[in-house]
């Protein structure tokens, strides 16, 4: 259940959402100022995500894909006002990273944690309705203005990361789902796409350290992922690519 019960007018909502959630009980979850998202309690157990007009085509999309491969939730409807985006997915059963029991055994969530992105990252890219991942992330730091000295290292990036891996984008705890640490689902998908899967390594690494305070579980992360498949030149690479980008 959600921890904050918020009165929802199901009457402000398109007609494709609104009897989907209908006499349902709504609990703001939401993470992200900019994106508001309300689990709703009926019949079934939904979640509802809402942003600005056109913010969640790219989180639809690859939901889609990631549930036809058995990796994520089911889209029930997606839609748009003049606004507004609106995406009312299936929840998917378990709990996030963060839990408090998944947070209880450092070890076996990172160990696990590492299993399962190696899960995602064997799917084959083909049919990924997003590719060239990178190719956009760089080109949207490139034209961002602040790039200055970074120039020649954004020139590296482009020769040496890769667009050959379904990535999550954006692989933090609070984005899969696990019941005592078996996977359960992927979800908060909206990065995702064909790219180099060294930005979700990134990403995990990040997450792990933000939220257990500590990079002593970096190595239980990688030898579970396969630090064999690690190239730390290129983790380097999407470190410094997730810098440029950052608000």
């Amino acid at each position: 259940m959600g921890q904050n019960e918020i009165r929802f007018d199901p009457g402000s909502l398109p007609d494709r959402i609104r009897d989907f959630v209908k006499g349902a009980r709504a609990y703001d979850c939401s993470f992200s100022e900019a994106a508001v998202t309300l689990r709703i309690e009926g019949e079934t157990v939904m979640y509802l995500k809402m942003n600005g007009r056109g913010a969640l085509e790219r989180e639809c999309g690859m939901t889609r894909f990631l549930h036809s491969r058995k990796l994520g939730p089911a889209v029930i409807a997606y839609c748009s006002d003049e606004n507004r985006d609106y995406l009312l997915t299936e929840a998917v059963a378990g709990e996030n990273g963060i839990s408090p029991g998944h947070l209880a055994h450092p070890e076996k969530l990172a160990a696990a944690f590492g299993q399962h992105l190696r899960l995602l990252h064997r799917l084959p890219a083909e049919g990924c309705p997003y590719p060239g991942r990178m190719a956009e992330m760089l080109d949207k730091a490139a034209a961002s203005g602040r790039i200055g000295q970074a120039a020649a290292q954004l020139e590296r990036m482009r020769e040496r990361l890769a667009d050959d891996t379904v990535i999550h984008g954006d692989y933090c705890l609070p984005n899969i789902v696990m019941e005592r640490y078996a996977f359960r689902g992927f979800i908060d998908v909206g990065d995702g796409g064909v790219g180099d899967r060294h930005y979700d390594l990134h990403w995990g690494l990040w997450t792990l350290r933000y939220n257990l305070k500590t990079d002593r579980y970096a190595d239980t992360f990688l030898d579970a992922y396969g630090k064999e498949d690690v190239d730390p030149e290129r983790l380097a690479m999407c470190a410094a690519l997730a810098d440029l980008q950052a608000d």
